[in-house]
């Protein structure tokens, strides 16, 4: 499917959402078919799983059905950054850079208790590996706004835990510097440290397992 058809399934979306009595909906098989029309073209929505949680929150198995205002604003953020007239092109790398996507993921139980920086390098080897597409083959800065992943990545001699040591080496096929920012000049600063953290506490024994065998790799 080429940009020009992803363009014309948007503007239905947009045509479908212009009518200001869409109806909210009343159970899960409604919300679950908002959001695969909303799905569509959440690569083109910041924090689209951020906006969307309090709503795929409700498509949870033993969830009690309960529309409130968590969810009344999760949907009424989602209508209007659909409403958002988006420009979108094919990638040319011969041209300046500018954001042509969005993405981002929930933390695993074992992903939550991770290290501030190992958390923020996860994000750098998912950010880079979800958009491979684009960036494999090409030189480019990656701005970060933790700044000891600046000199871990820059510098080949650092030693970093063995978990950052093994995603550097996952890494070592693209070519990229690291850059600081600090979080006050970093927009996406903000929703990266406001997580919204509403998912049950439970204990997934795959990832249970994934922490002891990285505690025997490190012993």
């Amino acid at each position: 499917m080429d940009i020009y058809s992803v363009q014309k399934e948007y503007q239905k979306i947009r045509e479908k959402l212009a009518n200001r009595n869409t109806n909210i909906p009343s159970d899960t098989s409604e919300v679950r078919s908002f959001l695969a029309m909303t799905n569509y073209v959440g690569r083109f929505i910041p924090e689209y799983s951020t906006i969307t949680e309090p709503l795929r929150r409700l498509l949870k198995q033993g969830v009690t059905w309960t529309w409130s205002s968590e969810q009344q604003q999760s949907f009424d953020e989602l209508k209007q950054e659909l409403m958002n007239n988006r420009i979108m092109a094919y990638f040319d790398p011969r041209k300046d850079v500018r954001v042509n996507a969005y993405a981002s993921r929930v933390l695993s139980d074992v992903e939550q208790r991770y290290s501030q920086t190992e958390r923020e390098g996860l994000a750098i080897v998912w950010a880079i590996e979800h958009f491979h597409l684009y960036l494999y083959g090409h030189k480019f800065t990656l701005v970060t706004n933790h700044q000891p992943l600046e000199c871990i990545f820059n510098n080949p001699k650092s030693k970093p835990p063995a978990r950052i040591q093994r995603w550097r080496l996952r890494l070592q096929t693209y070519d990229f510097d690291v850059k600081y920012k600090s979080g006050k000049s970093n927009a996406a600063d903000y929703m990266s440290r406001h997580p919204n953290i509403n998912e049950a506490n439970r204990t997934d024994h795959s990832e249970v397992a994934e922490e002891f065998v990285n505690y025997i790799y490190i012993y």
